[in-house]
């Protein structure tokens, strides 16, 4: 899976572009599979992608169109997807994207991770171990953004805390 340090990550969204040129050629972040939270009130950014936890309610799928990889990734047989987009809702933390038609998952690139090779402040790692539990969240509501939000802003409780007592995050 893709972890994302939320003391590093800058909000740079070079992550969201190295996605979507690596998988589609293009730089369009509708066509990343990861997708950075901006929490501007706060000050505090981080990279979402699919952590393959342990619940795994995107595989709600009516159709059977979704697996669990040998990775742990959640794998898309386009020709069963009805865009039914009930993976997407699932999501308890906004993970899955869906562009024309078929859900976006992190594939982790075959291996390769590309956005972990390009993180400029090193605030992303692909790591073997799944299976976190998202069931804290089972219960977030909203759009995908939405839920990554309160994701973003619950993981981001320990860092802000940090702050308010005057330590600094390298420290």
């Amino acid at each position: 899976m893709i972890q994302c340090d939320i003391g590093l990550c800058v909000g740079c969204r070079i992550c969201e572009v190295t996605c979507s040129a690596a998988h589609f050629g293009a730089v369009l972040p509708a066509l990343s599979r990861i997708r950075v939270a901006k929490l501007e009130e706060i000050g505090i950014d981080m990279a979402v992608a699919c952590i393959s936890c342990a619940e795994k309610p995107c595989l709600v799928c009516p159709t059977d169109a979704l697996a669990v990889g040998e990775r742990g990734e959640i794998v898309l047989s386009a020709e069963l997807c009805t865009a039914c987009q009930e993976c997407t809702d699932a999501c308890p933390v906004g993970a899955v994207g869906f562009y024309e038609d078929h859900p976006l998952f992190c594939d982790l690139c075959d291996g390769d991770v590309s956005c972990v090779s390009t993180c400029p402040t090193d605030a992303l790692s692909y790591v073997d171990e799944c299976g976190a539990s998202l069931e804290a969240f089972a219960e977030s509501d909203g759009c995908p953004a939405e839920k990554r939000t309160i994701y973003v802003a619950v993981q981001g409780v320990p860092i802000r805390e940090n702050w308010a007592a005057g330590r600094r995050v390298d420290s």
